[in-house]
């Protein structure tokens, strides 16, 4: 989901694994030479497409940790090109938390609509708990996401 702390957790968790971090959008961004609402003026689709090849590219990495972007799991290709050399995390943060934090201005999909994510979260949420190897209950606390998913690597011994 937009607002889930993808990127805050997947930067502090690259940097604890001393793994190379990928943001998604950022990589799109890098890559196109616009920013995502610049992106998305062409359409969602176009953006998609977009999306599918970063993540072929930047799923062959082996020391890395990709934060995506929420739609990711729209495109079922999506989900098996990031499954297929690593672990793919839910994490999975109460709406309201997100609804209360969110800065809904670079966030195309939202279009300066805040209830727009709500629908978002019933469109995508059972993709996330499909696509998922692990769901992490997250608060509104970083480190202890991050700690949380540290722990499940230790326990499955991927650490």
């Amino acid at each position: 989901m937009p607002g889930s702390g993808k990127t805050s957790v997947g930067k502090i968790l690259a940097k604890y694994l001393g793994m190379d971090f990928c943001d998604v959008d950022k990589y799109i961004e890098k890559i196109a030479g616009k920013t995502i609402p610049e992106i998305f003026k062409e359409g969602e689709k176009h953006f998609r497409a977009l999306e599918r090849a970063a993540i072929e590219e930047l799923s062959q990495e082996t020391n890395a940790v990709i934060a995506t972007g929420g739609g990711v799991v729209l495109f079922s290709q999506n989900m098996e090109n990031l499954k297929r050399k690593g672990l793919v995390f839910f994490i999975n943060r109460p709406i309201g938390d997100i609804v209360k934090d969110i800065d809904i201005s670079n966030r195309p999909l939202l279009a300066n609509d805040i209830n727009r994510i709500y629908q978002l979260f019933r469109e995508r949420y059972e993709l996330y708990k499909k696509y998922s190897d692990f769901e992490i209950k997250s608060q509104n606390e970083i480190m202890d996401t991050v700690k949380k998913i540290i722990k499940v690597l230790e326990e499955r011994n991927f650490l």
